[in-house]
This record gives C-alpha cells, structure tokens and sequence, in this order.
C-alpha cells in the first residue's frame, strides 16, 4: 500500500499559498483514519473560491488548467476568470508532480464554509472544517468529504464509508446523518 509519502509534494507546493487548503477526498479519509486504505490515483486539495486570487498569484510555474467535470478535457486558466465550485476544478501538468494534485473549490460565506449542492442550508463555520495531521497537513474531516461522496454512489465512495464509519464519534455520526437524504444506505450504519 502507498504510504503518506505521496502528500510530500502537495505540502511542498502549498507551502507558499497564504490561504486556507485542505486535503480531500480518499486522502483525507486516510490521514483520519491513521493508514492508507487503498490506492490513490490523485490528490484532491480544497481551497476557497474566493481566493482565487492567491492561487493565480502563487501558482504561476507551472500555471494550473481548468479541467472539464465529465470529460476529463483541459484548457488554460486565465486569471481572474469565475470558476464554480463543484463542477470546475483545476489541475497541475501532467509532469509537474510525481501524483496528480486537483484543485476542488469551496464555496463560502463570511466565516462558513458552505456545501455547493443544493441551497446552501449545509453549513459548518471555517474553524470546524480543519483537521491536521502529525506532520501539519490540514484536511477536511470525514463527515465532510463523506457528505461529498454520499451523492456519487461509487462502490469506491461506499468502500471508503465502510471503512471509517467505525471511526466516527457519535457528533460525526449525527452531522452526517442528519445531512444525507433519509433513505440513504448509510443511515442504518449512522444509528
């Protein structure tokens, strides 16, 4: 299994941005849960959209691209352009790291962070979003990301559930509930 080694370059690259990033996705379910659970095929980093602006002014060589949703095509990113957060996202060259780091945007208001699906009612304040781990990379906690993967319905989403629910504190539990649809497959294991 690979080891935590593969986040080295995304602290190294992140080390000069002045804002606010968190690791994502299956990454962030790992440094919860302490081990490496599966293999990765990327990182997933979040950042505020607002602050968009700092990514164009830190990250200029190499300059990240926009990348598609659905078919994975890439295009130059002209600073300053509106990107929206969940179906746009950005992405390094291919070359440029030794594991391809994504660029997630959040989207936020004042001091909340706020869940780009829906109506903006799922909300958690800034401060409560960070997690760090022994060697001071920040990541979102896991009832976070598994809100995220609780609409995609992948068996690898499902895995990753499966795999931390045990983890999770009665507080996680009750957030995460209590923001999945009812009748989703995970309330059973959330009780």
């Amino acid at each position: 299994m690979d080891s935590f080694d593969q986040l080295r370059p995304v602290r190294a690259l992140f080390d000069s941005y002045p804002g606010s990033y968190w690791v994502a996705g299956g990454w962030a379910l790992d440094l919860f849960a302490g081990r490496v659970r599966r293999p990765h095929s990327d990182v997933d980093v979040l950042v505020l959209a607002r602050d968009l602006d700092q990514v164009a002014a830190t990250f200029t060589t190499p300059s990240p691209m926009v990348q598609h949703p659905e078919s994975g095509t890439r295009r130059p990113w002209v600073p300053g352009e509106q990107l929206t957060p969940g179906p746009d996202a950005l992405v390094f060259p291919e070359d440029a790291n030794p594991c391809p780091i994504q660029i997630l945007l959040a989207a936020s208001d004042a001091d909340e962070w706020v869940f780009h699906r829906g109506r903006g009612t799922i909300r958690k304040p800034l401060t409560e979003i960070t997690l760090t781990s022994p060697d001071g990379t920040p990541y979102l906690p896991p009832e976070i990301v598994l809100l995220f993967k609780s609409r995609g319905g992948r068996p690898k989403d499902n895995d990753d559930f499966a795999d931390v629910v045990s983890l999770l504190d009665a507080d996680r539990r009750c957030w995460l509930r209590n923001r999945i649809a009812p009748n989703h497959p995970w309330i059973p294991e959330l009780h």
